[in-house]
């Protein structure tokens, strides 16, 4: 090799000595040779001077003595935030950048070995890996991370950490699939790498589609998501655009040999094909991952989806008639009997979906109770925003109104308990079909109809409406909703309940005598209730009977007969 000079990169007047109790050996060695090299280059001179170090690291890690004088050079950089690139250790050595091709196979060693690892991109940077930089710190022996002889759950552990790496750059498309097939090759004891083996993936597909395959393994065990959208897959080309392009419209178009084998497929969605995602098939799912724990599916969220945690518990006063029906719903919901009630269904060949409808005068607790069955049974409640589903563009309501009951379905389908879905004043969206239409607006308005009755004909979960107008929705509907409880505005009795529970100071003599002389909902009790709240902070006053009449009675406002203008 051609020696260049090269000058010490601190300065020679300062020194530094190690106190007894931080003896490293290895950091020691190590650090010698990067000092020597360095300042002379890699040269024989030098190697023999070096040569108990080198012995020394040699037989520790088993590696070729210029291996070991590489890995001093990239220990020495291994905290910069970019680590040490080709050139530099060109450099270091004392050779040309064409010279230092020869020590491609050390640079290979080191990263087989687990001792190094290199990052992604055009400009290719090394750094000791962290199981290398612990046994240095601690002077003990490196166990290089175990590759062979591995069970089912550390076959998908070092799947996550190739995964994981790629993603952070620490490997590039090459070296990952290369990672992945070792892994695979050098553990047939497995049935999982046995059949991956003796399946087309080695037979007929490419790298591409064979990190695609590895990828829904990885995420399918490690998260317990069976299908990845076909974006996400498509990232695992070789990293040119071109390549990324080609494998997105091939596993759209359905055209891999990945697909063609029958090792993945288009996600069903109610047997329409989703073209946006694939998923492991059944065939892979039955017999590639027995012994294999599979993770739960990670619980999904969405902006519209309130948790039951976060719910308040409210308490609530029925008349007697909504008290019985409102219980046995909490019975239904309770999980241990809602999962019994669904397979007694599926037996007997009923449809396993609960529809439900509230219906009643404005304030009479609909809407409350749906939120505290949703708090009683540990089951988060997916409120439809009304706003999001209608539009303007043609055959967009319709879209929108598809695409709900498809997130309702996900979140069924990833979560632990199927989450209520609660269409708040129904009449608004389950409103009445029109005959002989000719008006573009109607003839949507009917087509949305039509596809929610048939999204609750197939219903495979908890769908509750509310209502103050009953008579506005279309008879269709009636059939579809299995319960059926009607609010009534509370008697004496209840109102009784909700003005003490709403007013912690009235006497039971002022609750009765306001229940008795006002005919109000639970709701107007409780503008009335938090109307005193604020006259208190503003006042300082306590609410007494005489100041409560006086807010009931701007409270019936809405009782009082108007005048119709008209013609």
């Amino acid at each position: 090799m051609t020696r260049r000079t090269k000058s010490i990169p601190f300065n020679p007047e300062k020194s530094y000595s190690a106190a007894n109790e931080n003896h490293l050996r290895q950091v020691e060695s190590l650090n010698r040779i990067f000092l020597a090299v360095d300042a002379t280059g890699y040269t024989s001179e030098t190697l023999e001077l070096l040569k108990d170090d080198i012995v020394l690291l040699t037989a520790g890690y088993g590696i070729a003595p210029r291996s070991v004088v590489l890995l001093a050079a990239i220990l020495e950089r291994s905290d910069s935030n970019c680590g040490i690139d080709k050139e530099d250790l060109a450099r270091y050595l004392g050779c040309s950048s064409i010279e230092f091709i020869g020590c491609s196979a050390n640079l290979n060693e080191l990263q087989k070995k687990g001792l190094v690892r290199s990052t992604n991109g055009p400009h290719k940077t090394f750094r000791v890996t962290p199981e290398a930089y612990k046994a240095l710190e601690t002077d003990s022996e490196f166990v290089p991370p175990k590759t062979v002889g591995l069970t089912p759950a550390e076959l998908f552990n070092c799947f996550r950490n190739c995964f994981s790496r790629y993603r952070s750059g620490s490997l590039d498309d090459d070296d990952l699939i290369d990672e992945l097939d070792t892994l695979v090759s050098d553990n047939d004891h497995l049935l999982f790498c046995r059949k991956s083996l003796e399946s087309p993936l080695y037979k007929k597909c490419d790298e591409n589609e064979r990190r695609v395959f590895y990828y829904m393994c990885h995420r399918y065990v490690s998260h317990g998501e069976i299908s990845v959208d076909i974006d996400t897959l498509s990232h695992f080309a070789d990293g040119m655009i071109v390549s990324l392009s080609m494998l997105r419209d091939c596993l759209k178009a359905g055209s891999t040999d990945l697909q063609h084998s029958g090792l993945v497929e288009f996600v069903n969605d109610e047997g329409v094909a989703d073209t946006e995602a694939l998923t492991l098939s059944d065939g892979v799912t039955a017999t590639f991952f027995e012994g294999v724990e599979i993770a739960r599916p990670e619980k999904e969220t969405h902006s519209d989806l309130v948790s039951a945690t976060s719910i308040t518990a409210k308490e609530l006063f029925y008349n007697e008639s909504e008290a019985e029906q409102i219980s046995r719903l909490a019975g239904l919901l309770d999980e241990k009997n809602y999962s019994g009630i669904r397979a007694r269904l599926a037996e007997t060949g009923m449809r396993k979906g609960f529809g439900i409808l509230f219906y009643g005068a404005p304030g009479t607790g609909k809407t409350a109770s749906a939120f505290e069955l949703a708090r009683q049974t540990g089951r988060d409640i997916f409120v439809v925003d009304m706003s999001k589903l209608r539009s303007k563009w043609v055959g967009d309501s319709e879209k929108n109104v598809k695409g709900l009951f498809n997130i309702y379905r996900r979140l069924c389908r990833k979560n632990e308990r199927a989450p209520i879905l609660l269409f708040n004043e129904a009449d608004a969206i389950f409103m009445k079909r029109f005959e002989n239409v000719e008006a573009s607006v109607d003839q949507m308005n009917n087509t949305l109809q039509n596809i929610i009755l048939q999204e609750m004909e197939n219903l495979d979960g908890i769908l509750i409406a509310t209502t103050n107008l009953v008579g506005n929705l279309d008879p269709a509907f009636e059939r579809r909703f299995l319960y059926k409880v009607e609010f009534h505005k509370p008697g004496v009795a209840a109102r009784a309940k909700i003005w003490k529970s709403m007013i912690k100071s009235l006497s039971d003599a002022d609750a009765e005598a306001l229940a008795v002389r006002y005919d109000f909902a639970g709701g107007n009790i409780e503008n009335v209730a938090r109307k005193s709240s604020v006259e208190y902070v503003l006042s300082g006053r306590k609410p007494s009977v005489e100041s409560l009449s006086t807010f009931c009675e701007e409270e019936t406002y809405a009782k009082t007969e108007r005048k119709r203008i008209g013609f």
